[in-house]
This record gives C-alpha cells, sequence and structure tokens, in this order.
C-alpha cells in the first residue's frame, strides 16, 4: 500500500500565519495537522508515504523525519492543482494507493480503507457544495464528478480522502488533462481525470465521513480545535492559575495568574502572564501578557501583550472596550 500526501498549497487563506510556517505544520490540538495525520498511519500496511511539498518544504521534511516511516519526498515546483500533485508524487508508483489531504484530519479506521477491492472517494454533506469538488451517486456508486459547480446537482462534496486500486490509471488521466490542456479555473484538477476514468467505465463508490475538518481556514482550524480537545486535552496543573477543560498545555509553557479555557491549544515554551484565555491556539514560543482572547490564533514566536485601563464610569453608562 502506497500513501500520498499533497502538502504544497500556500495556504493563502490563513496568512499571516503561513508566512512563515507551512499550513500543515500549523498547530492544533497538541500537534500540527501533518502530525495528526503521521499518528493515525500507524500500524498500516504502508510501503512507503509520499509526501508532494513546495515552498518552504524543508520545514515538512525535517518535521517528517521524527517519524520511523518510509518518506519519499516530491517537489512540485509550479502549483498547476491537486491533480498535477498527485500525477508527480505518483509517478513510477502502481497498485493500490490511499491519497489524503496534507491540510484535512479525517476520523475514519483508514485499515478497512486498505482491504477495500474497489475505487473510493470520501464524501460528506456541505452547507455550499459550490465550494467543492462535487459526487452524483446512484446507491453508493458514483456516476458523475465536477469540480466546483456553479448549480451543484448534489450537496456531496469529496472529502479529500481517496483510495485507487491502481495508482497507475490516474496517472495517466492526469497525463492526458496535461497533454491536452484540460485545465479547471487554471488548474489540473483531479476530479476532472476521475470524471474522465469514470466516463471510460472505472468505478468508484462513496465512503460516507462523519467527521471531516478541512483545516483551510483561521475558523476552520479554531472549530477542529475545539473537536479534538474533547479526545487530545492535556494538562498539568500551575500554580496561580485556572484551567477549564478540555484543553492542551504543553508541559514546557509557562503560565501565572490566568484563565485557560475551554477550547485552548498551547505549544511548546509559549509563556502566558496576566491573561484570559479561551477558543484559541497559541503556537510555540508565543508570548501573551495582560490579554483577554477568544478565538485567536497567535503564530509561532509571536508577542501579545495589552494592559489594564483606567475608567470613570456615570450611572447608567454602557462601554465597549476594544
Amino acid at each position: 500500500m502506497h500513501f500520498i500526501i499533497p502538502v504544497a498549497g500556500e495556504g493563502t487563506r490563513l496568512r499571516p500565519l503561513t508566512h512563515t510556517v507551512p499550513k500543515p505544520l500549523l498547530y492544533v490540538a497538541g500537534k500540527s495537522i501533518l502530525g495528526h495525520i503521521l499518528e493515525n498511519l500507524r500500524k498500516l500496511p504502508l510501503e512507503k508515504i509520499t509526501i508532494v511539498h513546495g515552498v518552504k518544504g524543508e520545514a515538512i521534511i525535517k518535521f517528517c523525519k521524527k517519524y520511523d516511516y518510509d518518506f519519499r519526498f516530491v517537489y512540485q515546483e509550479k502549483r498547476l492543482g491537486l491533480g498535477h500533485a498527485i500525477y508527480i508524487g505518483a509517478k513510477g508508483l502502481k497498485g493500490p494507493t490511499i491519497v489524503l489531504l496534507g491540510d484535512t484530519i479525517i476520523e475514519y479506521d483508514l485499515k478497512k480503507l486498505c482491504k477495500q477491492t474497489m475505487n473510493v472517494l470520501a464524501v460528506k454533506k456541505v452547507a455550499e457544495p459550490q465550494r467543492f469538488g462535487i459526487v452524483e451517486t446512484k446507491g453508493c456508486y458514483v456516476i458523475d464528478l465536477k469540480e466546483k459547480p456553479k448549480n451543484p446537482k448534489s450537496n456531496l462534496a469529496i472529502a479529500g480522502l481517496y483510495y485507487f486500486q491502481h495508482i497507475e490509471n490516474i496517472v495517466r488521466s492526469v497525463t492526458r488533462l496535461m497533454e491536452k490542456g484540460l485545465k479547471t479555473r487554471g488548474e489540473y484538477q483531479l476530479t476532472d481525470a476521475l470524471r474522465y476514468l469514470l466516463h471510460k467505465g472505472e468505478k468508484f463508490k462513496i465512503l460516507r465521513i462523519k467527521n471531516w475538518f478541512d483545516c483551510g481556514t483561521s475558523a476552520a482550524l479554531i472549530e477542529t480545535n475545539r473537536h479534538l480537545l474533547i479526545k487530545n486535552h492535556h494538562f498539568k496543573k500551575r500554580k496561580q492559575t485556572i484551567v477549564l477543560r478540555p484543553v492542551y498545555i504543553d508541559d514546557s509553557a509557562y503560565i501565572r495568574n490566568s484563565i485557560i479555557g475551554p477550547n485552548v491549544s498551547i505549544g511548546e515554551n509559549v509563556t502566558i502572564r496576566n491573561s484570559v484565555i479561551k477558543d484559541s491556539i497559541i503556537n510555540r514560543k508565543a508570548i501573551v501578557e495582560n490579554a483577554l482572547l477568544s478565538e485567536s490564533i497567535i503564530g509561532e514566536k509571536a508577542v501579545v501583550k495589552s494592559g489594564y485601563k483606567k475608567l470613570s464610569v456615570s450611572d447608567s453608562s454602557s462601554i465597549n472596550l476594544p
């Protein structure tokens, strides 16, 4: 079994956090996004994991070396779409292959996927199908696919997890798109390659996913953090600090005179003083002092300092402080 993880996207919707840190290495519920993915691959019958990376790929490679998998790193020089990423990542591979997007956390037993005997696309119902690759189905089988349709005929979105019986067929189909210059929204789309194979007689069935977390925006990252902390909470008691579960606080973090939680992740060597923080993610080596934070993401080595205000407020007044 081969495994391909495309991580070459630049994470533009998460800027400025991704100006210096690749999106898959952003922190959520005690680990990076990529860390959650790699942890879930343990005990799978994997021959090799291919990481398709782009800019800031050195950080991705360095991070992956913490794990004892057999990695293969492929550089995507130009961002030509997911289809192109899979094309360069799968060249030379044959047979059963799982593809999982590097900014996606899916709660599913991947061992079951390894036992499939047919191509499988993970899907989930979404409120805005125009934003996703969409499948039309008959029973559990796919009868059509379309990338980000203006008038979708279905609300079943492709969730970024794929199982292919013969990855070489995907490579051939993407090769055809590239030779003919067939792009959607300026990119070679994996959805278009799959659609061609479907119409040529290859069969695909769907796998309905309950918990799918696309970590592509700050709001999505915060929501993912809330959910994962329910199972992945951890902290040790600290003096002069109140902790409201669930939280994940790295043991190396220094916290004094603060209230932390609920739904807060705090990374390595963070310093927090005199603050109240809830529904937030504080990345490694950040400093937060005299602050009230909610639904916030603080980047690595960032410094956030506020202060107390002196007020004289008359009767029946109303004041909103920034």
